[in-house]
């Protein structure tokens, strides 16, 4: 199974494959906007910006768009395709509605007509995909809020016969219905195509589905980092609660720069220290996905 590590420039996440063996990276094309970085990174190619030769996978941004309630995607997924193949990235989300935040309050007249969008922006991009040959890999994204929205929209895209697609929407989810959920969906695709779920990265999740899925994106490190917060083999804690005496570590950061994750750092020096955080909880993020993983989980060709 692969694990793509969430990676953003706002606030400037380290860069990790500098510290660690990664299966990939997944980047939001709203963060890219955000920071002003679209145009420079369309001039020269993710890759050559970052100094990163593995595979990047390119969301389409909608998740930030729905919680930040303003314009951050796309207009077309013609326009979605062309950005993706400008940037040379390896993958790209389709040109989604997920249903998370204030979307889930909506009616349900209005939650079925984004569906509806979801599922044409899948076949606008599936048309386009067969039209022009594109060198990027389209994962295309199943969502819903409920067992009947979701398996209509999975039907859909099914329908399609592509060969790789997510499942989204699961974000605030319980394990038990994550689970039910990509049982839903597998049952619907066949065993043949791919499935990525988006932000999930629990053990305890992986635990139970990881014989169904093929990749998982995650956040945890990035966030937990900015938040002061560590993983250590007794759970997650802030800084100011572990002594230097008790840090028994052997990741990268900690064998280079032994105590240096639980220092705060003086003003100017804080996002150093926060992006040494990140790689440390990277590094116990992976470790343990991975080992949670089931040992028949499907692997890349």
């Amino acid at each position: 199974m692969k694990i793509y590590l969430s990676w953003s420039p706002t606030p400037p996440d380290p860069s990790y494959w500098n510290w660690l063996p990664l299966d990939g990276i997944m980047i939001s094309i709203a963060t890219l906007k955000k920071k002003g970085l679209l145009d420079k990174t369309i001039l020269i190619g993710l890759h050559d910006y970052l100094g990163f030769r593995g595979e990047i996978f390119l969301d389409s941004g909608s998740y930030e768009e729905a919680i930040c309630k303003k314009k951050l995607t796309p207009n077309t997924p013609r326009e979605l395709l062309s950005i993706a193949e400008w940037l040379r990235v390896d993958k790209v989300a389709h040109l989604d509605t997920p249903f998370i935040g204030e979307r889930l309050k909506l009616p349900e007249k209005d939650k079925w007509r984004l569906l509806h969008q979801n599922i044409l922006n899948a076949r606008i991009t599936n048309e386009a995909s067969k039209q022009f040959k594109p060198k990027v890999e389209v994962i295309y994204v199943i969502q819903g809020w409920s067992d009947e929205s979701l398996a209509y929209c999975a039907e859909e895209l099914a329908s399609l016969d592509v060969k790789y697609y997510a499942l989204g929407s699961l974000f605030g989810l319980r394990p038990n219905e994550i689970e039910a959920r990509v049982k839903l969906v597998r049952e619907i695709i066949g065993e043949s195509p791919k499935l990525h779920l988006f932000a999930v990265s629990s053990p305890n999740v992986i635990k139970r589905v990881g014989h169904l899925v093929d990749s998982v994106d995650s956040s945890t490190a990035s966030v937990s980092g900015a938040m002061k917060e560590l993983f250590l083999p007794s759970g997650r804690k802030h800084v100011d609660k572990i002594a230097e005496e008790n840090l028994k570590c052997d990741c990268p950061v900690c064998s280079k720069h032994k105590g240096a994750i639980i220092m705060m750092g003086k003003q100017g020096t804080r996002s150093h220290y926060d992006r040494l955080r990140k790689i440390h909880n990277a590094y116990h993020l992976l470790k343990m996905i991975r080992e949670a993983s089931p040992t028949n989980i499907k692997e890349e060709p």
